[in-house]
């Protein structure tokens, strides 16, 4: 009886143990989910090799944003996550695709981490404040710091930036081309903010 009582509490200490994993094992996504993308326009041609030299350090999204369910903010301080729409890819990783086109079209982009070899003129970061659905249109707010680096790196531009509202009906599709639009927008912000030489 001795033996058998410490091999009865390790197999229900065990089940408790796997009764309590099931809790943790993500939900399966609903049949009918929608999947959806952020896209770039075409960037055209590229850029000549002394133009202006970009480094692009990783994107930082809002925690509330990291989920793979796309948000939507129904009042100042609540927001709702779609039970059938989810970003195909993190949004951070999304952003920082379709930023790096469409800087691409003006500028060389170095995607971090960057090359020795290749010199940069400025590091940019970007942090995503909001990236969804509201009320009144799409709402995609950001931060972006430009550094210049070099033998005296110093930061140039310190913005924030909030893209006009597009119209999105409640329509997730929408709601993915307004944030597309919106990262383009957050691109010309950028190469608004180096200094002219």
């Amino acid at each position: 009886m001795k033996i058998l009582r410490p091999i009865l509490l390790l197999t229900g200490a065990a089940c408790a143990g796997l009764l309590a994993a099931c809790n943790f094992l993500p939900e399966a996504p609903p049949e009918n989910a929608h999947y959806f993308v952020l896209e770039a326009q075409p960037a055209g041609d590229r850029p000549a090799a002394d133009s202006l030299r970009i480094g692009l350090r990783p994107v930082e999204v809002a925690t509330y944003l990291r989920g793979k369910a796309m948000a939507v903010r129904v009042g100042d301080h609540e927001v709702r996550y779609a039970h059938d729409a989810f970003w195909a890819e993190p949004l951070d990783a999304g952003v920082a695709r379709v930023l790096r086109e469409s800087l691409a079209a003006r500028a060389t982009v170095l995607a971090y981490p960057f090359p020795a070899q290749l010199p940069r003129d400025y590091d940019l970061t970007v942090r995503i404040l909001g990236a969804e659905g509201a009320p009144g249109g799409v709402r995609f707010v950001a931060v972006i710091e430009l550094l210049r680096v070099g033998d005296k790196p110093a930061l140039v531009a310190r913005r924030e930036f909030t893209a006009p509202p597009a119209a999105w009906h409640n329509d997730y599709a929408q709601l993915a081309r307004g944030l597309s639009q919106a990262v383009a927008a957050l691109a010309d912000e950028v190469l608004a903010s180096v200094p002219k030489s």
